[in-house]
């Protein structure tokens, strides 16, 4: 696809992400990469498909100079996508990003002393929205040890709700376009009807000056103008909660390996029932072989359980 007209290549590349539906941050932060590469190669008149190694390089710092580890990592995935999707061989394949501190690109988890440490300081400083938000949200990420994405984008209707207003299960939207239902213990139903309480409580209220109402919202967590909350926003108030702490600064996906961590080396529980949990890449093979039930997977979260 040499050669292609950018607006049109970019909605190539946004479509062919779409499909494969991509959470709206990773979909976000892929359009800026291409976007940026595009405008790159638009200014001087090159053919993306056709960079030299060298110029790919000089490029690839203009893209990620000074920014995070992460950043990095979600450029080289986008233009490994752009890349696919052309059909060619990618020269950015070996730009490599600076050395990180080790600490910086390791994945964090924290113990489950410190969890509730984490837990109870959002809770404590909940005195906005965002700060209820944050409090709520972290609860219901490390309470059934899903990625931010599947639950900053749940819908409301997604919620299994009892007759007594409890919350009992969430049916997550996973990888591979499949949906996963996931048993909530009752300290999270607790939280979830806390949590709707309060956003009741703001239905039809601006934020701030010039924001739009998300009183028709659909989310569960809606953000500023009731789209989702970005993993940015959540993980600066997570950080900042992990400070007043104490402990160790870790991000959304940090309480998640939190609780695999908890879940392995606390409460006695296999590899296996952890692989059914997280709804691993290879989830659908492995459960082929496990068999494990929804009784046996709510024993799996409800170990989760504990007094904050």
């Amino acid at each position: 696809m040499p050669n292609a007209d950018p607006s049109t290549l970019l909605e190539q590349l946004l479509a062919a992400a779409k499909e494969r539906q991509l959470a709206p941050t990773t979909l976000a932060a892929y359009r800026r990469a291409w976007t940026e590469l595009l405008t790159h190669c638009a200014v001087e008149s090159l053919d993306p498909g056709a960079l030299s190694r060298d110029k790919a390089k000089e490029l690839y710092q203009q893209m990620t100079r000074k920014r995070s580890a992460s950043h990095h990592l979600q450029v080289r995935a986008a233009l490994s996508f752009f890349y696919r999707l052309l059909d060619q061989t990618n020269p950015f394949s070996d730009c490599l990003a600076p050395r990180f501190r080790a600490e910086a690109t390791e994945m964090q988890f924290l113990e489950a002393e410190q969890t509730a440490q984490v837990l109870l300081v959002l809770r404590e400083a909940s005195s906005d929205y965002f700060g209820h938000l944050a409090a709520h949200l972290a609860e219901a990420l490390f309470f059934t040890a899903c990625r931010f994405h599947e639950w900053a984008t749940l819908p409301v209707g997604k919620l299994i709700r009892e007759k007594d207003g409890s919350f009992s299960a969430a049916r997550l939207k996973v990888k591979g376009r499949k949906y996963r239902d996931v048993p909530l213990v009752p300290r999270l139903s607790e939280s979830l009807q806390e949590w709707h309480r309060f956003l009741e409580s703001y239905r039809g209220v601006r934020l701030r000056k010039g924001a739009v109402e998300f009183a028709k919202s659909g989310l569960v967590f809606p953000g500023r103008d009731g789209t989702p909350i970005s993993n940015q926003a959540f993980n600066r108030r997570l950080a900042t909660a992990c400070r007043a702490a104490g402990v160790p600064i870790i991000t959304a996906h940090g309480l998640r390996h939190s609780a695999a961590n908890l879940l392995l080396n606390d409460k006695g529980r296999n590899l296996r029932e952890l692989q059914e949990l997280l709804g691993h890449r290879s989830m659908a093979t492995t459960a082929r072989y496990t068999h494990i039930d929804r009784a046996r997977l709510r024993g799996v979260v409800e170990a989760l359980e504990f007094d904050l």
